[in-house]
C-alpha cells in the first residue's frame, strides 16, 4: 500500500511538470505564429479590373489590391507625365487585431475627369501602390508598386455629316453617309430611340461611313436625329442632321375570327409548346397578343447585327405571280360573332398565288433565321447586309437553314397557312436594323436608286 502511494505521488509529480512545461511551449508557439505573421515579407497583390489603356474625358477606374498575410493598409493612385505627379485616388483601411490586421481584398472604383487634371495628349503613366499591415521594415509594411501605360485622349472624334435624306416617311428607310476625324469604336445614327450602325464605304474615302435607318410607321415627329462616333477611350462626338417626315394615311382592315378557325389554328400553337388555357377565344387573344410581342422581340434580335458588307444587287424581287391580299401598316380591329376583340397592325405585305407556291429570297443575302416563329409560323429570315434583312413567313416547310447563302429567286421553300395565317399565302415583311419597314420601297427600282444606291 505504501509503495502504491509512492508511485501514485510520482505520477502526480511527472504530470504537474509536464503541465508546468506545456503552458510555455504553447505560449512560444503562439509568439512564433504572430511573429511570422506581423513581420511577413510578402508584397500585396496589385490588379487592374478595368481597361486604363486610354484615358477620355471621363474614365472609370476600378482597382483591386489582395493581402492575404497581413492585410491591405492602405491604397495609392498617381498619374505620372513628364515632371507632373497627380494623385488620384488614396485609402487606408483600419486593423482589426494583433494577428489579422485588414481586409484580405479590396476593390475600390472611382472616376477621373481628366480634362481638369491639365495634362497634354499622349503617353502617360498610372501607377499603383499598396502597403500591408506587416512589420517588416520597421513596421512600415511591405510596398507594392505597379506601374500601366496609358493614354491621354480628352477629344472627341469630330462628325460631319455628308449626306442625309430631304424627306422621309413615316414606315420608309434611307441612309445616311458621315465622315470621322478618326477611327471609332462604335460609331452609327439614332433616330427617336433606334441605333443604326454605320457600316464603312471604302470607294468614298477613309473614315467615311454609312448607316441604312428605317422609320417606325408609327412615328408622329422625328424628334431627335444625330450621328454618334465614340472613340477608344470612351469620347463621343456627335453631329445633328434634319429630316421632314411625310406621313402616310392610316388603311384600315376587319379580321372575323371564326370558331372554325380556332379550332384550326389553336392545336398547331399547342404543339409548338405555347403555354396556353381558358376557352378558345382567350387564348387566341394570348397569341394574338403576348405571343406576337414575344415574335417581334425576337425578329428584332435577329436582325439587330447584320453584316457590314452589302451583299444585295439591285432592285428587291416580289413573289412572282402574286395578287396582294393585305398591306404595310393596316390597322387591323378583330372581330368574333361580330363584337371587336382585338385592334393589331400588319406590319408585311400578303401575297398569294397559287398552293404551295415557290418563295425565292427577295435578293442576295445569308439565311439568319428559319424554324417555326409563333405567328409567322415557318419563317426564313435573310441578311442582305448594311442593317437589310427581309422575312418571309407562313411558310409550309422550309428548303434552307441557317447559314446558307443565297441569290436572288433562290428556293425558300413553299407557301403554306403556318402560324396565324387563314389561308395558303406568304407574309412578306422588309426589315432595317430590325424596325418593320415598307416593302413597297424596295421593290421600286426607282426609289432605290434615288435613295439608296446613289449614296453608296
Amino acid at each position: 500500500m505504501k509503495l502504491e502511494s509512492v508511485d501514485k505521488l510520482s505520477n502526480d509529480k511527472k504530470g504537474g511538470l509536464s503541465l508546468l512545461w506545456l503552458g510555455p511551449l504553447v505560449i512560444f508557439a503562439l509568439l512564433a505564429v504572430a511573429a511570422l505573421k506581423l513581420y511577413e515579407m510578402e508584397l500585396p497583390q496589385v490588379s487592374i479590373l478595368t481597361d486604363v489603356s486610354r484615358f477620355g474625358a471621363n474614365k472609370a477606374v476600378d482597382v483591386a489590391v489582395s493581402d492575404s498575410k497581413s492585410g491591405v493598409r492602405e491604397i495609392t493612385v498617381t498619374l505620372v507625365q513628364g515632371e507632373k505627379q497627380l494623385q488620384l485616388y488614396h485609402k487606408q483601411y483600419t486593423g482589426d487585431g494583433i494577428l489579422v490586421s485588414g481586409p484580405a481584398r479590396v476593390e475600390e472604383k472611382f472616376v477621373v475627369d481628366t480634362p481638369s487634371l491639365g495634362l497634354a495628349e499622349g503617353s502617360a503613366q498610372l501607377v499603383v501602390t499598396a502597403r500591408d499591415f506587416s512589420w517588416w521594415q520597421w513596421r512600415t509594411g511591405n510596398m507594392a508598386e505597379t506601374s500601366f501605360p496609358v493614354v491621354i485622349d480628352t477629344q472627341a472624334p469630330k462628325v460631319r455629316v455628308t449626306a442625309s435624306p430631304t424627306y422621309i416617311k413615316a414606315g420608309g428607310a434611307g441612309i445616311v453617309v458621315y465622315r470621322l476625324s478618326e477611327a471609332a469604336v462604335r460609331h452609327g445614327v439614332t433616330i427617336n430611340e433606334d441605333f443604326n450602325p454605320g457600316f464603312p464605304l471604302p470607294a468614298l474615302g477613309e473614315h467615311v461611313y454609312g448607316a441604312t435607318i428605317g422609320i417606325r410607321y408609327d412615328t408622329e415627329k422625328i424628334k431627335e436625329a444625330y450621328v454618334a462616333a465614340t472613340d477608344q477611350a470612351g469620347n463621343e462626338g456627335r453631329a445633328g442632321f434634319g429630316m421632314i417626315l411625310r406621313r402616310s394615311p392610316k388603311k384600315f382592315d376587319r379580321i372575323n375570327i371564326s370558331d372554325g378557325f380556332l379550332a384550326r389554328k389553336l392545336p398547331e400553337f399547342a404543339a409548338h409548346n405555347t403555354k396556353l388555357s381558358g376557352e378558345p377565344l382567350e387564348e387566341y387573344l394570348v397569341i394574338n397578343n403576348q405571343v406576337r410581342q414575344e415574335n417581334n422581340k425576337r425578329i428584332a434580335e435577329v436582325c439587330s447585327s447584320s453584316v457590314p458588307e452589302r451583299l444585295w444587287r439591285g432592285t428587291f424581287g416580289r413573289m412572282g405571280r402574286s395578287s396582294r391580299k393585305a398591306g404595310y401598316a393596316d390597322y387591323r380591329t378583330y372581330y368574333y360573332n361580330d363584337r371587336e376583340i382585338d385592334k393589331q397592325v400588319h406590319l408585311g405585305i400578303d401575297l398569294a398565288s397559287t398552293k404551295h407556291a415557290k418563295v425565292g429570297a427577295a435578293n442576295r443575302g445569308k439565311v439568319v433565321f428559319a424554324d417555326y416563329l409563333g405567328i409567322y409560323g415557318n419563317a426564313v429570315i435573310v441578311d442582305h447586309g448594311m442593317g437589310i434583312f427581309s422575312l418571309y413567313s407562313h411558310l409550309s416547310h422550309m428548303d434552307v437553314k441557317v447559314g446558307d447563302m443565297v441569290e436572288m429567286d433562290d428556293s425558300l421553300g413553299q407557301t403554306g397557312t403556318s402560324g396565324m395565317a387563314g389561308g395558303d399565302h406568304l407574309h412578306f415583311s422588309m426589315l432595317v436594323n430590325g424596325v418593320f419597314v415598307n416593302p413597297l420601297e424596295w421593290w421600286d427600282p426607282h426609289w432605290l436608286k434615288l435613295n439608296i444606291e446613289s449614296y453608296l
